[in-house]
Parts: C-alpha cells; sequence; structure tokens
C-alpha cells in the first residue's frame, strides 16, 4: 500500500486490494488533506465525497487517466430514469427513482406490483419529457 503525500487536485484511486464493488476502477480528484485523511471528489459525479487514508490511496493509472469521465446527470427522487443495461431489465420500460445514491432503487413507473430494483447508478438514463409533444400527440390519438 502507498505512503504518498497527495496534493489538491491531485487524481488517485484506492488500492483494489482494500476497495469495494462500487470503488473499483473509480479515479477520484483529492479536494484536501485532513488530519489523518484525505477527502476526495469522483470525477464520475456519482455519489458523494470519500474521505480515505493515504495508505489505501494510489496515483491514477495513466490507462484511467486516458478514458474520458463522462459525468453523469443528477438524479432525483421521483426522477424518471431508464435503464441502459442491467440483468432482465427491459431497456425501453420507464422507470422512477425511490432512492438515490452509487446503488439506486428504483420501481417501474405505473407499476402496481410494489417491486422495487436497486442498480448502479452507472447503469441508468435520466429521460426529460416533453410535455409539450406529448400533449400534441394525445391530442393527436383523441381526434
Amino acid at each position: 500500500m502507498s505512503k504518498n503525500i497527495f496534493q489538491d487536485g491531485d487524481r488517485v484511486i484506492i488500492d483494489p486490494v482494500v476497495a469495494n464493488e462500487d470503488m473499483t476502477g473509480r479515479v477520484f480528484e483529492v479536494v484536501r488533506r485532513l488530519k489523518v485523511n484525505y477527502e476526495l471528489k469522483p470525477l464520475d459525479g456519482v455519489g458523494p465525497g470519500v474521505r480515505a487514508q493515504p495508505e489505501v490511496l494510489l496515483p491514477a493509472p495513466a490507462d484511467l487517466l486516458a478514458k474520458p469521465i463522462i459525468a453523469v446527470a443528477a438524479l432525483s427522487t421521483g426522477g424518471v430514469v431508464r435503464v441502459k443495461r442491467a440483468r432482465d431489465i427491459d431497456p425501453e420500460t420507464l422507470f422512477v427513482v425511490l432512492a438515490n445514491g452509487a446503488k439506486v432503487k428504483i420501481a417501474e413507473l405505473g407499476g402496481a406490483d410494489g417491486r422495487y430494483w436497486t442498480v448502479p447508478r452507472t447503469a441508468l438514463e435520466k429521460v426529460t419529457i416533453d410535455l409539450a409533444a406529448a400533449a400534441a400527440s394525445a391530442q393527436v390519438v383523441e381526434a
């Protein structure tokens, strides 16, 4: 494990030996050094900041830094999403967000069975609904 000293703005990863599934392969930026830990910000925008001891931090490898880091849109409780990739969930089905974080609880929009799924935030895409277009198409159907 590393005993490196990092500066604000350095890009780091959590040592894969000790990282949990949610933290593996993610790049963080050092926000500031605290008395014992470092405060880190995830560059992918998923989840809250993290505090980690210097012993578990490593400089981010060049291959991870070379990949473009795509920040994901923030989700709010009650927001509408689609599942891009996950188990046996149809990617055309709309879901509503029940709880937010690195893992998101979602339920099928209009579903009556009370079932919900917990999926990684990175597997979801935010859906925006154009109300004017929806109203116009509803008028066409009625006519």
